[in-house]
C-alpha cells in the first residue's frame, strides 16, 4: 500500500447517565490527508415495511397478535446500528493517526516510542489551516501526547476534539534478538467529535479509553479496543460500548473493516414514558458482527455482511451493495429498507 508521510503505514441494563457535553475545545479529529472520504451521520430515513402476505393476514385475522410493534423495535434497531456502523468508519480514520511506520522495525525500544510521539504530533499539526490552530504537547521520551483541535476541517469534515494518551512498544523475535512490532496507545482520555453536519450535537461523539493497535508489518490490520465506560453518542441516543476492530486501506484510500460491537442504550429524560422504557427493555443489549465492511471516499459502502441479535434471540441481517438504502431481513422472513446519508 502506497502510503502518504503525512500518515505514516497507512449485557447489562444500562443506568441513566446524563449526555456528555459537547465541549468547546473538545472531541476530534482525523482524517487521512487528501481523502475524500467523508464521515456518515445517519439519520433516520425513510422505511418501509415489506410483509409475507400469509403473515399479514394473520395479522388482520387476529389483531391482538399483530407485530406492529415488533416491526418498530425491529427499525429502531437496525438504524441505530446503522448509524453506529457509520460513526466506526470515523473512528478507524482517526485510528490511522496514530499508525506507525516500516522503519520502526530496525530501531531500539525507546526510539520507536519516540518516533511514535513524533509521527501522531506531526499528523495533528499538519490540520492547521486559517481558522484551526491544533494545539499538541508532546514528550517523545515519556512517550505522551495531549492535542486539541477546534474548528479544524479535512474537506467538509469538522473536527473538534481532544485527546491524550501514551504510546508501549511491543517487541518480537527478529534475527537481531527483539525488534519493534506493534504501536499501541492507550488513549484514557478520549473525547472526539466529527463529522460533516453543521450542527455539533448532530456528529458522532465518543467519549471513553481506547486502545489502538498497529503492528509495524505494514500488511498487518491495524485495531482498536474500547474500555470500560466507553460511549458512542449519535442522534440515536447514547450507548455504552465495548467494540473490537481491525480494518486495512488500500491504495484506493477504500477501508475493509471487521467489527464485534455490544451496545447498550442509556435511559434518558425522554425516555420516562412507558412505552419508551418497555420498548428498550426488550431491545437490550445489541449485539453486532460486521465481515468484510467494504467503504471509498465518499461513496456508500460497497460491501459488507451485518448480522445484529437483540432482545431474546433476535436476529437482524443485512448486506452492503453500493445503494442508498440497505434492505433489511427480520424474523418471520419480513423486510424492510432503511436509507443511509453516503454523502454527508
Amino acid at each position: 500500500m502506497d502510503r502518504s508521510p503525512w500518515w505514516g503505514r497507512d449485557g447489562h441494563p444500562p443506568g441513566a447517565v446524563p449526555r456528555p457535553p459537547v465541549r468547546n475545545d473538545a472531541p476530534v479529529v482525523a482524517s487521512r490527508a487528501g481523502s475524500g472520504l467523508e464521515p456518515i451521520v445517519q439519520r433516520r430515513g425513510r422505511t418501509r415495511m415489506h410483509h409475507p402476505p400469509a403473515l399479514l393476514a394473520l395479522c388482520l385475522a387476529v389483531a391482538s397478535a399483530c407485530d406492529v410493534a415488533d416491526d418498530a423495535v425491529d427499525v429502531a434497531v437496525a438504524e441505530r446500528s446503522v448509524n453506529a456502523l457509520s460513526a466506526n468508519t470515523n473512528l478507524a480514520l482517526v485510528a490511522e493517526r496514530f499508525a506507525g511506520e516500516p522503519a520502526m522495525a530496525a530501531m531500539s525500544v525507546d526510539a520507536a516510542r519516540t518516533r511514535a510521539v513524533e509521527l501522531v504530533a506531526q499528523r495533528v499539526g499538519a490540520l492547521a489551516l486559517l481558522s484551526c490552530d491544533p494545539q499538541v504537547t508532546a514528550d517523545p521520551v515519556a512517550g505522551t501526547v495531549h492535542a486539541m483541535v477546534a474548528d479544524c476541517r479535512i474537506g467538509p469534515v469538522r473536527l473538534d476534539g481532544e485527546i491524550d494518551g501514551s504510546v508501549a512498544i511491543e517487541t518480537a523475535a527478529c534475527d537481531t534478538g527483539e525488534c519493534p512490532s506493534t504501536v499501541v496507545w492507550t488513549l484514557d482520555d478520549f473525547d472526539l467529535q466529527i463529522g460533516a453536519n453543521l450542527l455539533a450535537n448532530r456528529r458522532p461523539h465518543f467519549v471513553g479509553p481506547v486502545t489502538f493497535r498497529d503492528p509495524i508489518d505494514a500488511a498487518l490490520p491495524m485495531s482498536w479496543a474500547t474500555g470500560e465506560g466507553f460511549v458512542t453518542d449519535i442522534p440515536f441516543g447514547l450507548f455504552d460500548t465495548v467494540s473490537h476492530a481491525s480494518w486495512t486501506f488500500d491504495a484506493d484510500d477504500c477501508v475493509t473493516m471487521q467489527v464485534e460491537s455490544r451496545l447498550d442504550r442509556q435511559l434518558e429524560v425522554g425516555d420516562d414514558a412507558t412505552s419508551q422504557r418497555d420498548r428498550e427493555r426488550r431491545i437490550g443489549t445489541m449485539v453486532v458482527s460486521v465481515s468484510e465492511l467494504r467503504r471509498c471516499p465518499a461513496k456508500c459502502p460497497t460491501a459488507g455482511h451485518v448480522q445484529l441479535a437483540f432482545g431474546r434471540g433476535h436476529v437482524l441481517a443485512w448486506e452492503y451493495d453500493d445503494d442508498r438504502t440497505v434492505e433489511v431481513t427480520a424474523p418471520g422472513g419480513r423486510h424492510f429498507e432503511t436509507e443511509l446519508a453516503c454523502d454527508e
